[in-house]
């Protein structure tokens, strides 16, 4: 897999979508819409991720992996090569949550309060 000069060096839209269901479970969002994926890309035999988490210490964190792996198995099934890695390069921090995470989070707080 490519070493990940910066966040968000390339991230394939197939690739999102096949994820935007992949949930946060402690947060209720999306690992894509709350920018934990820095790097979706295609070849022709090969699906490559690189995502982080929102703190090493997620309890949750190897779940997400292996959802994330079985989704892009499903969805890409003529790839010969899955290739999901955890990266803790850049840190992730709240200012990564996409546009749309930021208006299902004011959601979201809107139902709490």
């Amino acid at each position: 897999m490519s070493d990940i000069p910066g966040k968000h060096h390339s991230l394939d839209p197939a690739i999102l979508e096949c994820l935007s269901d992949v949930m946060d479970p402690e947060l209720g969002l999306s690992v894509v819409n709350l920018g934990l994926v820095y790097q979706a890309l295609r070849t022709p035999d090969a699906v490559e991720v690189a995502l982080t988490l929102t703190t090493r210490a997620c309890p949750l964190g190897e779940m997400i992996v292996e959802e994330v792996r079985e989704r892009l198995s499903h969805r890409f099934q003529d790839a010969s090569r899955i290739d999901v890695r955890l990266v803790w390069e850049p840190i992730w921090k709240p200012d990564f949550i996409t546009t749309g995470g930021q208006d299902l989070l004011g959601r979201i707080r809107r139902k709490i309060v």
